[in-house]
């Protein structure tokens, strides 16, 4: 053990102060290196990876895309939920305004056949009474959990100009398809 200290203090004498710098430097480079630096290049493949895979997947799916107008009209209407849906459709724009504890007064519904384009078109008008921004927010929410609706009309109405709650008449219509 005497012989190894002597070996070192000698070591030491002989590189000086910049040479144990030196080598102090050399011994935080490399475990930086495998702390730092390498887990992070490793993190860099798993990405590549991932973006090759995910290029290979869109290529993919961009050869099976609809060519013709005919087909990518197909592709529209299968998109759309059927008419036999509804109920769980409207389910989530009721979940919506429960979220926003907003009081859903007796709603109008109306269904209305397209022939020609295959569509169905329900009309949902819905008196909702609440404050503005659960109002808006409900909307946001329905519009972004049913991709198959949208926003007709909004109409609102204060009975006072100091009253927090509003009313407000959300006409929603949902586009639905006919299968055939």
């Amino acid at each position: 053990m005497k012989r190894q200290h002597a070996m070192v203090g000698y070591a030491a004498e002989r590189l000086g102060w910049p040479g144990i710098l030196g080598l102090g430097l050399l011994v935080f480079i490399a475990g930086f290196y495998l702390s730092a630096l390498r887990p992070e290049q490793m993190r860099v493949e798993d990405l590549r990876k991932q973006v090759a895979k995910l290029t290979d997947r869109r290529t993919r799916a961009a050869a099976e895309e609809p060519k013709t107008a005919s087909e990518k009209l197909n592709a529209f209407y299968g998109f759309l939920p059927p008419s036999n849906q509804i109920a769980d459709l409207l389910e989530k724009i009721y979940g919506a305004a429960d979220r926003q504890k907003l009081r859903l007064e007796q709603g109008e519904y109306r269904a209305v056949k397209d022939n020609v384009t295959k569509l169905t078109h329900y009309q949902v008008m819905l008196p909702v009474r609440g404050t503005y921004p659960q109002v808006r927010k409900f909307v946001a929410a329905a519009l972004a959990e049913v991709p198959n609706l949208s926003l007709e009309s909004i109409q609102f109405e204060r009975q006072k100009i100091g009253d927090a709650t509003v009313d407000a008449k959300v006409k929603l219509v949902l586009y639905l398809g006919q299968r055939s």
